[in-house]
């Protein structure tokens, strides 16, 4: 079954755009199931869109962003990101053999992106080295500089960088170059946050907290015997962290031997404190758990916005490993 639609969207631009800029999109479907209906967003969630209603769509935007996809069948739910730029594009969407493709002709940003990935696709493919990665990952972060999905590369960057001041640097050293209207961009945000976080955090005065432990007792943290604190920040809401706590459980005498004490500090506030107990009364974590007594705590102090984040901390408050993935502290630690 081919579906075509033409549809007309008006964008007012803020970067370095003119306001008669706008984004024409022509778009031509392909399926072989039936399509019961096409939905159109983007990522912030003030447009959406449904292709079921009408053809033809007025409305102002004020960003170069990501948009969603999302194509129902009587049995199944296809979904895809793009992101566009201004102009006039040449959309072909197809649905075949269960798969859901979407090309775009004629966007810069576009074909900038499919770029990428199919370069990392290839590293991938042939067990490039990190250090052949990071060599890929920043040419492409320059190639896109003037763009957001710069903000995009440059989380992957940090992300394999963690604990490595110079990489972070040079990547904020580039990030600060770029003009304040793309700073702006919402994509910004958690990158430049954290980044400044990592680059800032040096070592942490544990002494100068406070946390809540279940009971509503004031505590703090102290390294005591242990060579090491692992500082887990995460809250309830974060299906990753939950799913490593089943994996700390599994670790706990290894943390023991090599001298760890884990120390899980929750971001829960208000109605998910009582949440975050209940998790713990059902769970019996085998490690010290605390929730932060105020907003401006640790996690804030940190700008620390990613869950989960595992920061380890040596007997001088040293981070030795600021990171999202247990396996690096596992790597760090030598624990298999």
């Amino acid at each position: 079954m081919k579906i075509t639609l033409n549809l007309i969207f008006f964008f007012l631009i803020q970067f370095s755009f003119s306001q008669d800029d706008k984004l024409d999109l022509f778009i031509d479907i392909d399926s072989d199931e039936k399509i019961e209906s096409i939905y159109f967003s983007n990522f912030r969630g003030n447009l959406e869109y449904d292709f079921s209603e009408k053809t033809h769509l007025d409305f102002k935007n004020e960003l170069t962003e990501e948009y969603f996809f999302k194509v129902k069948t009587p049995d199944s739910l296809y979904e895809k990101r793009i992101w566009l730029d201004q102009g006039t594009f040449d959309i072909k969407i197809t649905l075949e053999s269960k798969s859901l493709n979407i090309n775009v002709v004629g966007s810069e940003i576009f074909d900038k992106i499919a770029e990428y990935y199919n370069g990392f696709e290839r590293l991938n493919a042939t067990n490039a080295t990190d250090e052949e990665i990071s060599k890929f990952l920043f040419e492409q972060l320059n190639e896109n500089i003037d763009n957001p999905f710069s903000y995009i590369i440059g989380l992957n960057i940090m992300f394999k960088n963690q604990s490595n001041q110079e990489v972070l640097a040079q990547l904020m050293s580039i990030l600060n170059s770029q003009p304040e209207s793309l700073k702006n961009h919402y994509t910004s945000g958690l990158l430049i946050e954290t980044l400044k976080s990592k680059l800032n955090s040096g070592n942490i005065k544990l002494s100068d907290f406070t946390f809540l432990d279940h009971n509503n007792k004031e505590q703090k943290i102290s390294i005591e015997e242990n060579e090491y604190v692992l500082l887990d920040f995460w809250h309830t809401a974060c299906p990753p962290c939950i799913k490593d706590h089943l994996e700390m459980k599994t670790l706990t005498e290894s943390f023991k031997q090599s001298r760890v004490k884990v120390v899980s500090l929750s971001s829960d506030q208000g109605n998910r404190i009582e949440t975050w107990k209940e998790y713990l009364d059902a769970n019996n974590l085998p490690w010290t758990n605390y929730i932060e007594k105020e907003i401006n705590g640790l996690t804030d102090n940190l700008a620390i916005r990613i869950f989960p984040t595992y920061i380890l901390l040596d007997k001088a408050n040293k981070i030795v490993t600021y990171t999202n993935s247990l396996s690096d502290i596992k790597s760090k630690l030598e624990i298999k």
